[in-house]
């Protein structure tokens, strides 16, 4: 529900924008693909895509503890859904406002040092095999404004290069922190400062909600490619684009943990 009330909100600002349609009066149909006077100066329409999260820097859930590790990468696949408009400035340049929900999650995992685990029934601890992991919910209503400069054309299809900043609102962002023990199999967790189990007392839950001192904003810098072809006559155009997102700023306030990603988005934009 919320994507979609972004997406309504994002449509009506822009048309908001557009100039009276007296404006646009051209002898013939507009079209986002002719170069020249008859390129639709106001585009607008859904956009898509996916995007492959790359968390750095590092975090440490429960920084006295010692057998706490300390998380210093992290990925994740993530899903972005919003609206995009393209406002022509030149022949061949032009800005695209971009009104985006995106997923940024991530997955941690860290081998821990070798250890001694009790193991029913027996008075020896045996060897122990451990690993900690971490996941991560994190999302944004990100807005960004892009310009635009076409390089070349191949028949109906242009392909040009695109920057610009990126502002984020972050709406969620949980954080689940864990220790696994892989071996041996019949061995089970002491508890002696009753965190929570799972897997019949094979993980320990150190830490499950809110991220801590999570930052309520975002700020990068989106650079990429981006080509166009026309649909429907030209009315319509398909645009996917692959672009690269650099996190300038920490997801915490405390760390320095930051998220950037390479994202492969879809605009499907309409001439006015």
């Amino acid at each position: 529900m919320k994507s979609h009330l972004f997406l309504s909100l994002a449509t009506l600002g822009t048309l908001l924008l557009m100039p009276p349609s007296e404006a646009f009066a051209q002898e013939e149909e507009s079209s986002p693909i002719t170069f020249g006077p008859q390129r639709a100066p106001v585009m607008i329409g859904p956009t898509i895509g996916a995007s492959m999260n790359f968390h750095s820097g590092g975090f440490r859930t429960i920084a006295a503890d010692e057998n706490c590790p300390e998380y210093g990468s992290g990925t994740g696949v993530g899903f972005i859904i919003g609206a995009s408009a393209e406002l022509s400035i030149a022949e061949k340049s032009s800005l695209i406002p971009r009104l985006l929900f995106e997923t940024r999650p991530g997955s941690f995992e860290q081998d821990l040092p070798p250890a001694y685990v009790p193991v029913p029934g027996s008075d020896q601890p045996v060897p122990q095999t451990v690993r900690a992991a971490a996941e991560v919910s994190y999302s944004l209503l990100n807005l960004e404004v892009l310009f635009k400069q076409e390089l070349m054309q191949f028949g109906t299809m242009r392909v040009g290069v695109a920057a610009g900043p990126s502002f984020g609102f972050v709406l969620g962002g949980d954080l689940k922190q864990m220790q696994d023990l892989l071996t041996p199999e019949n061995a089970r967790f002491s508890n002696p400062n009753n965190y929570p189990l799972e897997n019949d007392g094979r993980r320990l839950v150190f830490y499950d909600g809110e991220i801590p001192s999570k930052s309520s904003t975002r700020f990068s810098l989106k650079l990429g490619v981006q080509s166009e072809i026309g649909l429907f006559g030209n009315s319509w155009f398909m645009s996917p684009g692959l672009f690269y997102d650099i996190g300038l700023s920490d997801v915490t306030e405390g760390e320095n943990w930051q998220v950037s990603s390479l994202m492969l988005t879809v605009d499907f934009r309409r001439a006015f």
